[in-house]
């Protein structure tokens, strides 16, 4: 009796591997490009609700207790936000140098089911490195949203008290 995958070659097997690889990382920047996004909307709402519901609240020239609390919460927001749009290094791409050097151009050219093998290999590894920023990025988000929610109340309170 012939197994299933008999008559699969291995070559094709590491393309697979090398598809679904690049697929994952392309996945993973997606996930990072929407927090990113998500974090500028936060960051823009908090602006609003604080320049306007702020500005309710402190019409009168003093700020209470709850006012300063909305105010910390808006710069919570801004932080946290900042630190989801800020810049930052992720692995994603093997060196084309070092790729050339050492498939292309060595003695003997490497197969390509080598090549596809090998840069399945570093993807996972870039995938796994950056999961962590990946989900620093959630719970930020997650931080921030909840400082938004927050600052709204506050400044609602803050506007109630005032009278």
């Amino acid at each position: 009796m012939l197994r299933p995958y008999s008559f699969v070659s291995k070559d094709a097997l590491y393309e697979v591997a090398y598809e679904e690889a690049v697929r994952g990382l392309a996945e993973q920047q997606r996930v990072v490009e929407s927090f990113r996004t998500r974090a500028g909307i936060l960051f823009s709402a908090a602006a609003v609700t604080a320049s306007f519901l702020g500005a309710r609240a402190l019409r009168g020239g003093s700020a209470n207790f709850v006012s300063w609390l909305a105010l910390l919460c808006f710069v919570g927001v801004a932080t946290t936000s900042l630190a989801i749009l800020w810049p930052r290094r992720s692995e994603s791409a093997a060196s084309a140098r070092d790729v050339i050097e050492t498939y292309i151009e060595s003695a003997e050219p490497a197969p390509i089911a080598n090549l596809h093998r090998d840069l399945s290999l570093h993807m996972y590894r870039s995938y796994l490195e950056n999961r962590e920023g990946v989900q620093q990025f959630a719970a930020l988000l997650q931080i921030s949203s909840g400082l938004l929610t927050l600052e709204v109340v506050l400044w609602v309170a803050a506007i109630a008290t005032t009278g």
